[in-house]
């Protein structure tokens, strides 16, 4: 499965809208949602094109914004998650909800569920997870192994941290099913 539904849906745009605005029609667009359908090369480029438009809001403050972000085809795919798309993602929070928290990756006890850490700085993103996140096309985790913490294994989840409170975003920006439910606080 792919995340082009779960796009659209996280944005509130409706099916001909989208379909619309990319110049396909209404069951092409629903086709290539469910994955009956594939698209192009180059619908997957416009598609990110897109929904990349769609994270990139106007800076609440003065922010110095970024020249351009493109949303990975890997993320659309359900493959696995960029540093640009995390930065889309990080602005995009950022600049509308940031009463909500600062966006932010969390590893969690895969046993206990506990959290373990948070990572925050795009730049350390870089550092400990090679600027990529491994998703699964089939919707299941694939869990984030530290190879330089002895192959420890760990849940992950984008989040929206505020003090010790956290906004589980994984369901909502990417295609999971039967995620294990984790501790919040």
């Amino acid at each position: 499965m792919n995340n082009l539904s779960t796009l659209r849906h996280f944005f509130q745009l409706p099916l001909t809208d989208v379909a619309a605005a990319l110049n396909l029609t209404k069951p092409n667009l629903q086709a290539f949602e469910s994955g009956s359908s594939q698209p192009s090369i180059a619908q997957w480029q416009q598609l990110a094109e897109f929904y990349a438009m769609a994270f990139h809001v106007p800076a609440a403050d003065t922010s110095t914004e970024p020249i351009h972000f493109r949303l990975s085809v890997d993320y659309l795919m359900n493959i696995g998650l960029t540093l640009n798309d995390l930065l889309a993602m990080q602005w995009y929070f950022t600049h509308t909800r940031p009463t909500d928290g600062r966006f932010a990756i969390a590893l969690f006890d895969p046993t206990t569920h506990q959290l373990e850490r948070v990572t925050f700085d795009l730049d350390q993103i870089l550092t400990e997870y090679a600027g990529y996140i491994l998703l699964n096309h089939d919707g299941t985790l694939n869990q984030f192994i530290d190879e330089h913490n002895h192959n420890k294994m760990s849940d992950w989840r984008l989040v929206l941290i505020q003090s010790q409170h956290l906004i589980d975003l994984n369901q909502t920006l990417c295609f999971f099913k039967d995620l294990p439910t984790l501790s919040t606080h």
